[in-house]
């Protein structure tokens, strides 16, 4: 998957809007953390500048989601 700086942008906007509103419906772990940690991840990750460590990020993100995985 090859990202460009636009797209980068809004594919990360929607992962975190998702993970956003998983978080939102857990049931079984504490909402607050998992939802500060969400945060906290995207605040860290927010300087990388290097296209595979975006990708690496955004792809380990987007998997966590996909597999319903809490951090």
């Amino acid at each position: 998957m090859v990202f460009s700086s636009i797209t980068t942008k809004r594919l990360v906007l929607r992962l975190y809007r998702d993970l956003h509103r998983y978080g939102s419906n857990l049931q079984f772990t504490d909402r607050n953390y998992f939802l500060k940690r969400v945060r906290s991840e995207f605040e860290q990750n927010r300087k990388l500048t290097d296209t595979q460590q975006i990708e690496f990020a955004y792809k380990r993100g987007r998997t966590l989601l996909d597999q319903a995985l809490v951090i």
